[in-house]
């Protein structure tokens, strides 16, 4: 067979492979580059899709396997473009921006990068590289309402609240059927602590979006701020009757033990908390439920429990503010049940662990304070 036929056949195999992996014949797929690769090896499409494909399935680093061999052969902007996008989304933000830039300096001008440079700046938390390019990537593309919501979320963080407002009011304005402007506009003004206007809002959105349960939450939480417990419960009695409640029951059930605790009910707040903690998933610990149940055991007094709660939050070890606290409580709660000698162990574990988190995070203000606590 000619070279030419050759070619031709390897993008026929090609154009075979990525059919099937849209309709998501993987299997099939790969038999399809594979049988490419053989009949000709230097075809960089072929690597590029095979890239695509590892992408699909998660497989990100074989992906940028894939994005090398074709960068051997072209350097191809796309091609940089998916080797950045298989960084980012095997957690490796850094690696993934230089290979946006080397796309760039390839001629790729394309919107999508730059809104996924300025998801890679928001995973390092540098918020105002990733306000930018977010805004690089609305100044070429517009019509995306993502983009925009991302950037009020940015814009929020920033305490940028008049921008974040105006930002807003024109994702309302311009896509009206799109629930998270109103979700956005009802965050913004709890966030201004305008919790009669949010409740207000919050209320008109569930008239417009009548089965969803993400603005049926803002709307108790709204209604909740404002003081009026027994309406906020009601709303979320009304809520338990949507079609898609499951998928958001547990910051209701949380919602529910918070609004218990407010009015009082301590016992009810600890069985909506318990319940909470009954959805979690493997990949689902919810330390804000288990840390507020620990604080209504402290309440009672339980303080068997209320360990039992602080060994889960340590043991899950975010090393986050929830861990810090439960470092601290769990030698309290050994104090006050008369368990000396292990408090006085236990204190000094966590002054270790807040020592080593203060020197490697000087920032973590949690540590410091707890630290200071034992």
């Amino acid at each position: 067979m000619d070279t030419n036929n050759t070619y031709l056949e390897a993008q026929d195999l090609n154009q075979q492979g990525i059919i099937l992996m849209k309709a998501g014949k993987f299997d099939a797929a790969i038999e399809k580059f594979e049988k490419a690769i053989d009949i000709e090896p230097m075809l960089m499409d072929t690597y590029k899709n095979y890239g695509d494909l590892q992408i699909a399935v998660g497989a990100y680093q074989e992906a940028k396997n894939y994005y090398k061999k074709a960068l051997l052969i072209e350097k191809s902007g796309v091609v940089y473009f998916q080797y950045g996008n298989a960084c980012f989304l095997n957690d490796e933000p850094h690696e993934g921006l230089e290979y946006y830039n080397l796309a760039m300096s390839a001629g790729y001008d394309n919107d999508e990068m730059f809104f996924f440079m300025g998801m890679a700046y928001e995973h390092m938390n540098d918020d105002k590289m990733a306000l930018r390019y977010i805004q690089k990537a609305l100044s070429k593309n517009p019509s995306r309402p993502d983009y925009k919501v991302k950037k009020i979320s940015i814009l929020l963080r920033q305490n940028m609240l008049d921008e974040a407002e105006a930002a807003v009011d024109e994702l309302i304005l311009n896509d009206p059927e799109l629930y998270d402007g109103y979700h956005m506009k009802t965050v913004l003004l709890l966030h201004k602590k305008d919790y009669k206007r949010a409740a207000e809002f919050s209320k008109t959105a569930t008239e417009r979006f009548p089965e969803d349960a993400d603005l049926f939450f803002d709307y108790a939480k709204a209604v909740a701020l404002t003081g009026e417990y027994e309406d906020a419960l009601r709303i979320v009695e009304q809520a338990k009757k949507l079609k898609y409640f499951e998928s958001a029951k547990a910051r209701f059930t949380l919602l529910e033990a918070e609004l218990y605790a407010e009015k009082g009910n301590i016992e009810l707040a600890i069985e909506q908390c318990k319940e909470c903690v009954s959805l979690e998933t493997e990949t689902g610990f919810n330390a804000e439920a288990r840390f507020m149940l620990l604080n209504l055991h402290l309440t009672k007094p339980d303080f068997e429990n209320a360990y039992q709660q602080a060994e889960e939050l340590v043991a899950n070890n975010a090393q986050d503010s929830y861990y810090f606290a439960a470092l601290y409580f769990r030698a309290y709660c050994l104090k006050k049940s008369g368990k000396d000698e292990e408090a006085k162990n236990k204190y000094k574990d966590a002054i270790s662990l807040y020592r080593l988190a203060t020197l490697k995070t000087p920032e973590a203000f949690d540590a410091y304070l707890y630290r200071a606590m034992c």
